[in-house]
């Protein structure tokens, strides 16, 4: 067998520029063609992913000399620009050399940088330095081009062959979720606006990434609309095991993306070589460009317009984690009812969070997890095992809210499950009009992020700010109970026991402060 022949990085580049100039992309058989035909040698179907992948995207803005050049004159109003650009061309649309001059000179108007300044021309030179800049290619249009499901199961059996250099428990997916927190029974309540409320901000966005085989979950970030909801101010989500993040639309955007990827990059650390999978959506690619991965790090997009079949996460893990949440919301609408409260009056955020970990870090299991990375074909095991992907049985919890509660108009529980609204929202998300994807990017340039702290509907904790010594004294009567308990393991009491030293050490420590602010006063 004649040894293997190493592709070159000019070679590298050349396929690169060549395949992201075509529109539609051309398959990965066409690229090895075109490869076999320029340079004479046949590349596998893995050389052609991982040279279009993320991690040789530095590629795209340097020479075969490795010359850079020089930053453009307007590097701001250039950084947004490129991102509209990207972000518009991901939807499938191209976009004209005049339209960029167009909006070029929109954002000009928009920065304040450029206020006392005389709006530039942009002209034709201009434009061709900007696009060589960022390596911006004239598309070339094919009349005929395959269908969506061939190109995705042809890129799927690329990104398969990559998978294949990792073990299971470093490889990892990440996706993002809608939930619809306060989503009741009734079908009045789910879809009609009741006075004072504002039924799409009982809308939030969760963030989830996990292993293939489900032993490390990262913690579930939480996208809402508000800076900092009344039912979180005496609330620390880090210490909870979660992180919250806030836009006006409570959806993943570019800023919350790059901090969500360097979160990403410090879990990992720098030693494990691991693989991230994740969804193309705009601000997944921008956020890369803009927080690119460590040596160790590779990141591979999954095949566009494919969720429903590629996305291990998607397979029935986000399925499970909803479900959890919804039958812990149920069992708290019951004790609502049964004690003459509203739920929705008694509901906030703060709950919902707590509901929201424990499905994803107790509720869920591995093998469940390890079932849907099996089914979306990402991971294949070396031999053929049966899937099971369980989710909780909650019908009979279902039907005793709607009896005690006296919810004549329920939906069906499998409404109620997959509410429409939540995969509404996720399509509704990509269908933004150009001018509208701009002004999002300007705004998220300039930080103009503008919560509704003035109409919060996240509820308020209207439970007592409880002390240390509360605490350690309830923690007493907790390690007591245990005690008396046949059942109760001793693992579980000497976590007890950890958590009250704990406290009784924070209570030590904020003794000592007292005093010593005592002694300056």
């Amino acid at each position: 067998m004649p040894p293997k022949q190493r592709i070159l990085i000019h070679q590298r580049q050349a396929l690169r520029n060549w395949a992201l100039s075509q529109y539609p992309r051309p398959s990965q058989k066409t690229c090895i063609a075109w490869f076999l035909e320029k340079y004479g040698l046949k590349i596998s179907q893995s050389t052609v992913s991982e040279s279009l992948s993320s991690h040789f995207r530095g590629l795209d803005t340097a020479n075969q000399d490795r010359s850079r050049l020089r930053s453009g004159q307007w590097p701001d109003l250039e950084k947004i620009l490129y991102i509209w650009q990207q972000r518009i061309e991901e939807k499938g649309r191209v976009i004209s050399g005049e339209l960029l001059r167009e909006k070029a000179q929109r954002i000009w108007y928009e920065l304040p940088q450029y206020s006392a300044l005389p709006c530039p021309e942009f002209s034709n030179g201009w434009l061709q330095k900007f696009k060589k800049r960022h390596n911006i290619s004239e598309h070339i249009l094919h009349g005929e081009h395959g269908s969506v499901p061939e190109i995705a199961d042809e890129e799927m059996r690329g990104i398969r062959t990559i998978v294949g250099e990792y073990q299971e428990e470093d490889i990892y997916n990440m996706d993002e979720a809608p939930l619809y927190w306060k989503m009741m029974p009734s079908r009045g309540l789910a879809t009609q606006v009741q006075p004072g409320r504002k039924k799409e901000k009982n809308r939030i966005s969760t963030v989830l990434a996990c292993n293939a085989i489900g032993t490390d979950r990262l913690q579930v970030w939480i996208i809402g609309r508000n800076k900092m909801p009344r039912a979180l101010r005496n609330i620390n989500v880090s210490t909870m095991g979660g992180e919250w993040r806030w836009n006006k639309k409570a959806w993943m955007d570019t800023t919350i993306m790059v901090e969500w990827l360097q979160s990403f990059y410090s879990h990992i650390g720098t030693i494990r070589e691991v693989l991230l999978t994740m969804d193309n959506l705009s601000a997944h690619i921008t956020a890369l460009e803009l927080s690119p991965p460590p040596p160790n790090i590779r990141v591979a997009f999954l095949p566009k317009n494919s969720t429903s079949r590629f996305q291990p996460l998607d397979q029935g893990i986000i399925q499970s984690f909803k479900s959890h949440y919804r039958r812990q919301w149920l069992a708290y609408m019951l004790d609502c009812y049964e004690s003459d409260r509203n739920p929705l009056d008694n509901m906030n955020i703060h709950l919902a969070i707590r509901w929201m970990l424990r499905s994803w870090n107790n509720y869920i299991s591995n093998t469940t997890i390890y079932n849907c990375f099996r089914k979306s074909t990402l991971v294949i095991p070396p031999i053929s095992l049966p899937l099971s992907i369980n989710s909780p049985d909650i019908t009979s919890l279902y039907e005793k809210v709607q009896r005690v509660g006296n919810i004549r108009d329920a939906m069906a529980i499998t409404s109620f499950l997959n509410p429409i609204e939540e995969q509404e929202d996720m399509e509704a998300e990509e269908e933004l009009s150009p001018d509208e994807v701009l002004q999002e990017v300007i705004n998220e340039h300039l930080g103009l992020q503008q919560a509704d702290d003035e109409d919060d509907d996240d509820g308020v904790d209207s439970r007592p700010q409880y002390t240390i010594q509360e605490a350690i004294k309830a923690l007493q009567v907790v390690i007591e109970f245990t005690e008396g308990c046949d059942n109760m393991k001793t693992a579980h009491l000497r976590a007890i026991e950890r958590l009250e030293q704990e406290l009784q050490l924070l209570e030590s420590n904020s003794s000592v402060q007292t005093t010593r602010n005592g002694w300056i006063t």
